[in-house]
């Protein structure tokens, strides 16, 4: 809930430009609601779908952002971008000018509460989607923020906590305009100081330098300062810092004093009315017991965590680390059988994380992994509530035998098949070929076209594909024709004689070449959706990029985007 509060905090930052744009009872209306957000919820949604169907477009728009950051406060995410969504449509569709303050604003608001909406979610593809889209027509200065944060979230700590405080320094302190208060803005900073506290506290965990702790809690401390000095929350900024320091010691191995901070933290009955906030005290406790060996106090707030995890679904790192915790428990106790299940609910969530290349372990303090799985491993291994005859387990050691054969035949081969992609990538960049290759082996005839009509048509080909206008949706046999003044009948024949292939096959292979080509020169293009990849290249639905890709390559888009990856 504490991140919420900055997300709203942040309507105050984006809509400090809309001042000129809304009358004076219109600002204090919106600030009110801003401040309702916290305090009470509910009557700030009435309040917001009051507005949202107010005459004034421009009013309407801001009590449609306000409704979805009612649901968004709600943990109800689909409902939220659902809002968000429809409303960047209407936000493009109207009158509003696309490069003045108010639409940069609105449209801003939008993307950065679809940005965390996928980032708590663990969506970080889909994060770094909605950036990339609307980096072009925003100020770059809007999203340095959110760059830092996923730049940690994968596990370049240095260029992304370095990004946390050059935003914090640029930064503009905002002056205090029609309904605002000091606080509000002082909260705005205060949580650039805990982003780079926890950005801090996850660089340690990979390093295990101690003064990366220390610099968490000093920026910890500088936050939950500025707060209290505005009696902003008071009992609620103690529970968090307690909270955040309880993570610290954790990390270091102080379980102990970390149960001695959370328990001063629980203490602070506001915290009840955040469901995040009691997330994190349930798992950051349970795991303290379990490394004290309170096996029992371990499994009611890790069980406690489980059973609150689907109202949010924030964090699937999280969840891994209290499956791992239920894992170890079940161990102690010699229960086999949960043990089994959980270290299996354990490698299906690693499967989901590294199936979207979540390389952050957020809030899984000094677990990893590679610890996990072979915990896992080892327990299924050992499961002993029932028992296997030996012919059994000599059929499932052929079976493997013979799988780990095929797999491993099958991976040299789509290796073999990614190598000889990335040499004929290079070797068509430096023969200033950058098209898809030709892959005719066969002696073509003698075209049956006039020689003058075969220069005509390759040469406009040759400038379409120059252009990149088979990235066009309707980039079609029609399409084509009617731009190199012919007809399809003349076209069709030029691709079946003197190509050798048709026109579907053509227009496939310079955009796999445009896909192979653009992820290895653009790491970025790596993070999209595969359907985000497809509407790119010109087709409607993954499905078909999928299938395109593997004909053309022998290898799946998320094997070669994986191998780039491994390889840089």
């Amino acid at each position: 809930m504490h991140k919420i509060i900055f997300h709203f905090v942040m309507l105050l930052f984006f809509s400090s430009a809309l001042a000129q744009e809304l009358n004076e009872r219109q600002i204090k209306k919106t600030r009110y609601i801003q401040e309702q957000l916290i305090a009470n919820p509910d009557k700030a949604y009435a309040e917001a779908l009051a507005i949202s169907k107010d005459k004034d477009e421009l009013f309407r728009f801001f009590g449609r952002y306000y409704v979805a950051n009612y649901f968004y406060n709600k943990s109800e995410f689909t409902k939220a971008k659902q809002q968000l969504m429809a409303l960047i449509a209407t936000i493009e569709k109207s009158d509003l000018d696309k490069s003045s303050k108010v639409y940069q604003a609105l449209t801003g608001m939008c993307v950065n509460k679809l940005f965390y909406i996928h980032k708590n979610l663990g969506e970080y593809d889909l994060a770094l989607f909605y950036l990339d889209k609307y980096k072009k027509r925003l100020p770059n200065s809007h999203f340095n923020e959110q760059y830092g944060l996923i730049k940690v979230a994968m596990g370049d700590y240095v260029n992304g906590i370095a990004l946390l405080k050059q935003e914090l320094k640029t930064s503009p302190h905002l002056k205090l305009g029609v309904g605002e208060k000091r606080v509000m803005n002082k909260k705005l900073f205060a949580d650039k100081y805990n982003f780079i506290g926890e950005a801090y506290q996850q660089y340690y965990i990979q390093s295990k330098k101690a003064v990366y702790l220390d610099s968490a809690n000093h920026h910890f401390n500088i936050a939950a300062n500025m707060l209290l000095q505005e009696n902003f929350y008071p009992e609620y900024t103690k529970a968090l810092l307690y909270m955040r320091e309880a993570k610290s010691a954790a990390l270091a191995g102080h379980y102990v004093q970390s149960l001695s901070l959370y328990r001063k933290g629980k203490k602070y009955p506001v915290i009840q009315e955040h469901i995040r906030t009691v997330q994190l005290f349930d798992l950051g406790m349970a795991d303290c017991f379990y490394h004290v060996k309170q096996v029992d106090s371990a499994f009611f707030y890790c069980e406690k965590y489980i059973k609150s995890y689907p109202v949010t679904k924030v964090s699937k790192e999280n969840l891994l680390m209290a499956y791992n915790i239920m894992t170890q428990c079940y161990n102690e106790k010699n229960d086999a059988k949960n043990a089994y299940r959980y270290a299996q609910k354990s490698l299906a969530l690693i499967q989901s994380i590294e199936g979207i290349k979540n390389k952050s372990l957020n809030f899984l303090h000094n677990y990893d992994l590679n610890k996990i799985k072979e915990e896992s491993n080892a327990v299924i291994a050992a499961k002993n509530y029932f028992k296997i005859s030996l012919f059994s387990i000599l059929i499932v050691l052929a079976i493997v035998v013979f799988s780990f054969y095929f797999y491993y035949k099958d991976q040299k081969e789509k290796h073999y098949r990614f190598l000889k992609i990335i040499q004929n990538l290079k070797d068509s960049k430096i023969s200033g070929i950058d098209k898809a290759p030709d892959n005719t082996t066969e002696a073509q005839p003698k075209p049956l076209m006039d020689d003058e009509l075969i220069d005509k048509l390759a040469s406009g080909l040759k400038k379409l594909e120059q252009k990149e206008a088979f990235l066009d949706p309707n980039f079609k046999l029609g399409f084509v024709a009617k731009k190199l003044n012919t007809n399809t009948a003349y076209l069709s024949q030029y691709f079946n004689q003197v190509m050798q292939k048709t026109f579907s096959e053509y227009t496939q292979e310079l955009r796999i070449h445009y896909v192979l080509q653009k992820l290895v020169e653009a790491p970025y293009f790596r993070k999209y959706t595969l359907q985000a990849i497809a509407e790119e290249v010109g087709y409607k639905d993954a499905n078909t990029l999928v299938r395109v890709f593997k004909k053309q390559t022998g290898l799946s888009p998320n094997y070669y985007i994986e191998k780039l990856e491994n390889t840089e």
